[in-house]
């Protein structure tokens, strides 16, 4: 082999070898200008991306506000939970099943414990403050005074499982707001720890204040918190949430109970 067709050779494979390196080099280098698609495909799509800004709005947002009255429409149906039996998983509610919402009244009552007066606007309704703590507060009223959902056996023992699992580090099995928290926090106090200096102690549910106080309060205390104590809408579905106040209502009835007021036979 002659040296000009190795010196041919070489040239051919340095500037073959060229494409390859200009295309790393573009690949490895950034540019404030936008790459060149020609076709739009999964690459590159016309697609606006949450947190960032937009010109074609007039506000800039790419995430948009929801209309006034739009409801999720998960949130129009109300699912079922289970019960862990011995002989296996049962319904809370049933054959019947999961709760349809079907008019803003039930919606209202059964994921806010709230009454809603029928003559009352959207617009009115959602300018309500939340109502205050205190039973006697004057928009207790709008709190519902019973549980909105059907309330049975399992449904109790649901709400049994669900205050053991969330309640009772705080509150205690009885309700009397004895937890193990709240007896390490009495401990820290009685110890002059300044760690314990800012500690709320549980709520009894068996003081007369609890006792009047509607279930929508107790629901709505379970959702959104009260004091230092955080909320739980994250954690307890809503069905759970009720289940949990028809608990604690067989719990306040369970500690002044009298034999006078027990059925013959149980």
């Amino acid at each position: 082999m002659s040296k000009a067709l190795v010196g041919f050779i070489v040239i051919v494979l340095v500037l073959a070898a060229v494409p390859f390196a200009l295309i790393a080099r573009s690949r490895a280098r950034t540019s404030p200008e936008r790459p060149v698609h020609l076709i739009l495909d999964m690459v590159k799509q016309p697609k606006f991306k949450s947190q960032r800004g937009t010109e074609f709005f007039a506000d800039g947002r790419t995430m948009r506000p929801l209309l006034p009255g739009v409801v999720a429409s998960e949130d129009l149906t109300l699912p079922n939970e289970s019960l862990v039996e011995p002989d296996g998983l049962k319904m809370v509610n049933g054959a019947a099943g999961s709760i349809p919402l079907t008019n803003p009244t039930q919606y209202a009552a059964v994921l806010l414990g709230r009454q809603r007066p029928e003559e009352m606007s959207d617009a009115d309704f959602n300018t309500l403050p939340p109502p205050a703590d205190k039973v006697n507060a004057p928009d207790q009223k709008f709190y519902v005074t019973t549980v909105p959902v059907p309330v049975t056996r399992d449904f109790i023992r649901r709400g049994q499982e669900r205050f053991n699992i969330y309640c009772t580090p705080c509150h205690g099995y009885s309700g009397y707001g004895d937890g193990m928290v709240a007896q390490r926090a009495a401990e820290f106090q009685a110890a002059g720890s300044e760690a314990a200096t800012t500690w709320v102690p549980p709520t009894n549910y068996h003081t007369l204040d609890m006792r009047k106080r509607p279930d929508g309060s107790l629901f709505n205390t379970i959702t959104n918190g009260a004091r230092t104590m955080p909320r739980y809408d994250k954690q307890i579905s809503v069905l759970d949430r009720w289940a949990i106040v028809a608990y604690v209502r067989a719990l306040q009835v369970s500690q002044e109970l009298v034999p006078a007021n027990v059925p013959a036979g149980k």
